[in-house]
């Protein structure tokens, strides 16, 4: 039988135009300058788009094959931007951010979770009250609550809320976690911190109507509340509910650390592999069942349905969804007795989540997780045709080792991209892993369902030592040398060259086309280039930042590979420090990193000599300060400044996050009336310098 060229094979699969142009729309649309009016001009014109679509199919000749054909297409770019857009503040009429209020009513729409004594969630405004009448609205509000009591909220409840709810900000920092887009993928634009006296419960979900949801969260809990008694330690059982049901809000930084660095994370959240697990494992009992001829359909009820609610009990996040909607369409052709398409399937289930949740394009776990399968089905074929084997035992080792690999080709590329970082010993981790994770997942399944403690007892000692067992390994690993390469994250042009060479070797090496061979060469010699200018420009170049910590200060000073960082945080691991700029630290300061603490708790000044240029922190006004070609001013100090400025005679002076904002404001104009340059860093961007000298 003669094999299908590239188009042939790009022609059976149907949707694939389809889901290129809405991913693409929705991957551009942020770029769209929005409004209200050009939203309502959108709407109108997709209703009337898809109208003369319609209308054109019953045409023929040049009609029907030009106008049917583009308005389909148009069609879909305007569905993308009207999904993209549908649930923002800008254009949602009824959002709760339009009113005049500060008293709420919400719902709880995910399980709150605790850490010290705040409570955090998201929830769903479904009302305000304006001059004592009730608003019907809509929006998501993050909430946060202090509070002693433990486990006291849960899903579906209603709260009444006293607040006035704030924008979330945008990082501060360079490399920060961008916490305002994390929450905007989830149409969550808006937070609020609230005390006990600022909110009260109105009702429970029990009085309310029914939630899948909520009966998922319960059926989680169940099971947790079940395994407990039969796992000892904490961090184990920890591990064993994410690694069972997605649950890692209580995984010690440290183990989240070692399974980051081994690129062995996705065993912590549950996705496909956690799905076809099950699976066979569902599978493996149900084939042992006799069914009768006339219950021949319900194996595939059973497996559907059992699917979909473990998806739902493990919050029903990207990976899991495709995953979910893949084995969907596996039961139902086997069942029918249908031919299957696995890329198919991946680019239907990519579609149907995009459609229900078009922000989740940004979303990293959803890009990691369908280019993760994509590599699997592309590229473990090649890797298989390069390392033929025929022992069943070497053939098992074969397939584990290409579908990490195959997995990890593509992944590479966006993960460089992202967390500029890579998994050098990413095979022996993943193959310490994935077998007893594997068990450990079949351990647990069975202590779910089984009433007899005995047998639940010896499990879960098993389970545990099995848990233990991967801690022990993956930590190991993480202390070998070089065990992660670590770099500054690639820029866009790279990334495109990066992916633009894979697939023409890809494409070459199937069809063996040597054109594309020497295109990727090309695109290689290309992304050499711009790695060797980039590390000709950093090589001896200087960076000074004072980063925006809040009320503490942070100062950092770097050139090649070596770095000092003033602080007034106890420790260079403290947790404000590190996630406000810890990452780019580490990125900067491969070879050396030297901390200095500052007492930030008395009102003392300093001056800081730095090869750039002297720097002046001052916390009082007190005293005389020498020459300095910087001033850093916190805690509010205003009275005796300028005398100080005539002593120092600084380049710039920056108010630093210590500050309120009024007295920010106040030193800033005294600052332009005097004529010396300012930077106020209140609820602003770190002062970021890297070429010219204070």
């Amino acid at each position: 039988m003669k094999e299908l060229s590239f188009t042939q094979r790009l022609e059976r699969l149907p949707i694939l135009k389809i889901a290129v142009v809405y991913i693409v729309t929705l991957l551009f649309t942020p770029k769209l300058p929005m409004s209200l009016s050009l939203f309502h001009y959108i709407q109108q014109g997709l209703v009337v788009m898809t109208l003369l679509t319609m209308f054109s199919y019953f045409f023929k000749g040049t009609i029907r094959k030009y106008g049917y054909t583009c308005g389909y297409y148009v069609s879909v770019v305007l569905l993308g931007i009207f999904q993209f857009w549908r649930e923002d503040p800008l254009v949602a009429i009824g959002h709760f951010s339009h009113i005049m209020t500060d008293r709420f009513v919400v719902k709880i729409i995910e399980e709150p979770k605790v850490k010290r004594d705040i409570v955090r969630f998201s929830t769903e405004v479904i009302g305000a009250y304006q001059k004592g009448e009730f608003i019907e609205t809509t929006g998501r509000l993050m909430l946060s609550l202090k509070s002693s009591q433990k486990n006291a909220l849960q899903f579906g409840d209603l709260l009444w809320l006293k607040g006035q709810p704030q924008e979330i900000a945008p990082p501060f920092n360079p490399m920060e976690f961008d916490y305002r887009a994390y929450l905007k993928r989830q149409h969550v634009y808006h937070e609020l911190f609230a005390v006990s006296g600022q909110y009260k419960l109105i009702s429970r979900q029990e009085t309310t109507t029914f939630s899948l949801i909520a009966l998922a969260l319960q059926m989680r809990r169940y099971f947790l509340l079940k395994l407990r008694p039969h796992i000892k330690g904490d961090e184990n059982f920890a591990i064993a509910s994410a690694l069972l049901y997605g649950s890692r809000s209580d995984i010690s930084a440290e183990s989240i650390q070692a399974f980051t660095n081994t690129g062995t994370i996705h065993v912590l959240s549950v996705s496909g592999m956690h799905v076809a697990v099950l699976f066979g494992f569902l599978s493996l009992i149900f084939k042992r069942i006799a069914w009768p001829s006339y219950l021949r359909w319900l194996p595939l009820i059973l497996l559907w349905s059992m699917i979909w609610i473990y998806a739902f009990i493990a919050g029903l996040d990207p990976p899991i969804t495709r995953a979910a909607i893949m084995i969907s369409f596996v039961l139902c052709a086997k069942h029918f007795k249908r031919g299957f398409s696995t890329l198919n399937s991946l680019i239907i289930a990519a579609v149907l989540i995009l459609l229900v949740v078009p922000r989740a394009v940004a979303d990293v776990g959803f890009q990691l997780s369908f280019l993760a399968v994509l590599g699997m089905i592309v590229c473990s074929p090649l890797v298989e045709e390069l390392l033929p084997v025929k022992r069943p035992i070497l053939r098992l080792l074969r397939d584990t080792l290409a579908v990490s690999i195959a997995a990890q080709i593509l992944t590479t590329p966006l993960s460089l991209y992202y967390f500029g970082q890579f998994p050098t010993y990413f095979l022996v981790a993943n193959l310490l892993v994935d077998f007893p994770s594997t068990l450990a997942m079949y351990l647990g399944f069975i202590m779910t369902i089984s009433p007899m403690e005995g047998l639940n007892d010896l499990m879960g000692f098993l389970l545990e030592h099995l848990i233990a067992f991967i801690l022990y390994g993956l930590k190991h690993i993480d202390h070998w040398a070089f065990s992660t390469i670590k770099v500054y994250p690639m820029g866009l042009e790279l990334l495109f060259l990066t992916y633009f060479a894979l697939f023409s070797c890809l494409y070459a090496f199937q069809w063996k086309d040597k054109k594309y061979v020497w295109l990727g060469g090309c695109c290689a010699i290309g992304m050499l280039l711009i790695t060797v200018q980039k590390r000709l420009e950093n090589k001896d170049a200087e960076r000074f930042r004072v980063y925006n910590t809040k009320q503490e200060l942070t100062i950092g000073y770097f050139k090649g590979g070596r770095g000092i960082i003033y602080s007034t945080f106890d420790s260079l691991q403290a947790r404000g420090l590190q996630y406000a700029c810890g990452r780019e630290i580490q990125l900067l300061t491969k070879k050396e990193v030297q901390f200095v603490a500052l007492n930030g708790r008395e009102r003392k000044n300093y001056l800081v000599t730095l090869p750039l240029g002297k720097i002046a922190i001052l916390s009082h006004t007190q005293g005389k300060m020498p020459h300095a070609d910087l001033v850093i001013v916190r805690k509010n100090i205003l009275d005796g400044l300028p005398r100080l400025l005539k002593q120092i005679r600084p380049k710039l002076v920056i108010m630093d996050g210590s500050n309120s904002m009024e007295q920010s404001l106040q030193t800033q104009h005294m600052l332009d009336s005097l004529g010396v340059q300012n930077y106020l860093m209140k609820d602003n961007f770190a002062y970021v310098w890297d070429k010219e000298n204070l």
